[in-house]
């Protein structure tokens, strides 16, 4: 290898040259990002196995707050999927709207069910999607909102079509 670089014209030992050292500075950038993408997951599963060993470490304390808070909730204000469905509707009527209840789904645990539901008013005044949202809100901790889309509608100025994605828990006895 030596001797063909020596046999080789100043002109080729150069471009050669350039050429290997080009090579070299694309393998090291390459590594050094590789490096740099290591060490990032290196400290994100460090930060995450942190979080673990905190939440471990207070396991007592989080299991009686969680014991603490199942005691104080009464379990006739609680909804299944079914009272879920009836008690939107009446909040519904009472706030002035006329709802679409759809997309019922259900999620079990130990100590809960999770009831979800989506409902959606067209056309429907924003004054009104209030008196609902204040109407819902003070059904909390038993209902809550998950996720709410509120967009203008076209044909209608001044009103809104809007969409709440509703959870009710029910205390699995």
């Amino acid at each position: 290898m030596k001797r063909f670089f020596l046999t080789r014209t100043v002109r080729e030992q150069v471009l050669v040259l350039a050429f290997v050292l080009l090579a070299a500075v694309a393998w090291l950038t390459g590594g050094v990002g590789r490096a740099r993408d290591r060490w990032l997951e290196y400290r994100s599963l460090r930060a995450g196995e942190e979080t673990q060993a905190a939440w471990l470490a207070n396991r007592e304390a989080i299991e009686q707050r969680a014991a603490a808070a199942v005691h104080q909730l009464e379990p006739a204000q609680t909804l299944n999927g079914t009272r879920l469905v009836g008690e939107l509707n009446r909040l519904a009527t009472a706030a002035g709207l006329s709802a679409e209840v759809s997309g019922q789904r259900t999620e079990r645990t130990a100590q809960f069910s999770f009831h979800s539901a989506q409902v959606s008013f067209r056309r429907a005044d924003l004054g009104a999607l209030v008196r609902f949202y204040e109407a819902l809100a003070a059904r909390s901790p038993y209902v809550g909102i998950e996720q709410m889309t509120l967009t203008n509608d076209r044909g209608a100025p001044g009103q809104v079509n809007a969409t709440f994605r509703v959870v009710a828990a029910e205390l699995v006895q």
